[in-house]
């Protein structure tokens, strides 16, 4: 059993302001298709494309190398966006975006250091349920490596990074009522 639910959305994202899009100007990477992996990043995506103070944007085009603590080997990390933006002063900001579930978010303590979530034991304590367990521990082990380090990419090169989740997306998208 997977902590992943393999009925994500997914799919080819077409802008209607292809011109900010900055997989399709060859800016950053080439021309690339606008992948969505789940209906929350063809939110963002959306978000982006329609808001007139994104100025450009991308999709899984920012590469960033990091060493995993599971296996102390170099990995790279794709970030899901990046844009450019007027924020509300009329400064320009650079951001780099990952969309995900809030469950693989890691939270941590005020050393930094990741609170994992507690293995029910009044439970039945079945083979399934402790895999399932160390597959939620190591999503966020890994979330945490690749974040830690697209944070420092981040400061080095002048940009913002933030995580965002199904939370904030809704404050963004809020659907037609009937």
């Amino acid at each position: 059993m997977s902590i992943f639910n393999n009925n994500y959305l997914k799919g080819q994202f077409v802008p209607k302001h292809p011109e900010k899009c900055l997989n399709y100007n060859n800016k950053i990477g080439g021309a690339k298709p606008i992948t969505f992996r789940s209906s929350w990043e063809k939110i963002f995506a959306n978000w982006c494309d329609l808001n007139e103070n994104i100025l450009e944007w991308g999709s899984e085009i920012i590469e960033i190398p990091y060493i995993s603590c599971e296996d102390g080997k170099q990995h790279r990390y794709i970030t899901d966006f990046v844009f450019t933006c007027k924020n509300r002063q009329g400064r320009i900001e650079k951001w780099l975006i990952e969309v995900k579930p809030k469950s693989q978010i890691p939270q941590l303590n005020e050393n930094g250091q990741i609170i994992f979530p507690e293995l029910n034991k009044k439970k039945k304590l079945t083979n399934k349920r402790i895999e399932s367990w160390q597959e939620v521990c190591n999503v966020l082990k890994k979330n945490h490596d690749k974040w830690q380090q697209a944070r420092e990419w981040a400061r080095k090169f002048g940009y913002k990074f933030k995580v965002v989740s199904e939370e904030e997306l809704g404050l963004v998208y809020q659907p037609k009522r009937k």
